[in-house]
């Protein structure tokens, strides 16, 4: 018996709005599409604006659980009972949930499942290896209760099998991020390469005021050494640590966050781009940007073996490996198929639909 043709999605924070945008516009075409934001990213820079600049049409429902100085137990207590609490009192009966990443959003799959709702994971099989990273932590609970895994890469699909994942339910669909990137971007753009744009932003990072002050000078020693300016992303838990601290930021200055299309305007602008993020290793080396990870691992390993990026420890030895890293640094020699070829979201749609088809 076929299975309904309603699709949810439950996303919350930017960078999955962005790299669901086209699955969310090709759910729409294709299925009856309810679209759950759960609000813990709630500020206009760090939601709004991506809606509208990708076009993309409201919410049906927001959870607003992200409120100032809500912390991620506290969100994560409530958002589990709101989205159910959504769904029934709204009478809708999904075939199945779809989640996006390692969020503290996508905890809400356990108790998802546990009423008896399908999963369905995009971004499945990334590993760092580090146990008490909490995106780990995230990442691998929604992998083990989805019905299906739409991996990006062969590397992901092998870590899932060693779990002992059925691979009935994993598939290889590429990258979200590459079609998005192709629609806001202009890759004839050669950019001003005058600066270092630093983004951190980690939970690792921004509570502990050593490591940040240790980032901070990382920064600054760098700066110093390739005669670079430094401009960082005024992200709201990192100001605060800072202010909080009495952090110096000497060389650094603060720039205001921006929309998807200015950032990626920004990214290309940068000599370099120093960044804790994850995402962050994956649009920059589409653009030929080289990404400094001031991280022991990362659940991205490809982008390090292919060249874009090289992982730091913050010491002396890896300021020195740094300056290396940049000056011998060829765009034209980084193999980026392990992002795929820009079609994941039409893959995951034909996945989805012969799903609901069974």
């Amino acid at each position: 018996m076929a299975k309904s043709n309603v699709i949810c999605t439950v996303t919350g924070i930017r960078p999955d709005f962005i790299r669901m945008s086209e699955v969310f516009r090709k759910l729409d075409e294709n299925f009856t599409h309810i679209m759950i934001h759960t609000g813990q990213h709630y500020d206009t820079m760090l939601s709004d604006i991506f809606f509208e600049e990708l076009s993309l049409r409201k919410p049906d429902y927001n959870l607003c659980i992200g409120a100032e100085g809500r912390l991620h137990y506290d969100q994560q207590a409530l958002l589990g009972p709101a989205i159910i609490k959504c769904l029934q009192e709204n009478n809708i009966d999904p075939a199945i949930i779809l989640f996006l990443g390692d969020a503290n959003t996508s905890l809400a799959s356990i108790p998802l499942k546990k009423e008896g709702y399908h999963i369905g994971h995009i971004e499945a099989g990334m590993r760092s290896g580090d146990e008490w990273m909490p995106e780990e932590i995230n990442r691998v609970a929604c992998d083990h209760v989805s019905s299906l895994l739409f991996a990006y890469h062969n590397d992901y699909v092998n870590n899932l099998m060693s779990e002992n994942i059925p691979a009935h339910k994993v598939f290889n669909v590429g990258n979200t991020i590459v079609e998005v990137l192709n629609k806001v971007v202009d890759y004839s753009r050669k950019g001003a390469k005058n600066y270092i744009l630093v983004d951190i932003h980690r939970q690792e990072n921004v509570t502990d005021p050593r490591r940040m002050e240790a980032i901070l000078d990382f920064c600054n020693a760098l700066g110093s050494m390739l005669n670079l300016p430094l401009n960082m992303l005024q992200m709201p838990r990192t100001q605060t640590i800072m202010s909080e601290h009495r952090i110096k930021m000497r060389n650094i200055r603060f720039i205001p966050l921006m929309s998807y299309a200015r950032y990626i305007e920004a990214v290309q602008d940068a000599a370099i781009l120093i960044s804790d993020s994850g995402t962050a290793q994956e649009e920059p080396s589409l653009l030929g940007v080289p990404v400094i990870v001031p991280r022991t691992a990362t659940e991205r390993p490809q982008a390090v073996v292919n060249g874009s990026t090289m992982l730091i420890d913050l010491t002396h030895q890896s300021l020195e490996d740094a300056v290396k890293f940049v000056h011998s640094y060829d765009a034209s020699k980084i193999d980026n198929s392990w992002l795929g070829n820009g079609t994941a979201s039409e893959k995951i749609i034909e996945i989805l639909g012969k799903w609901c088809d069974k």
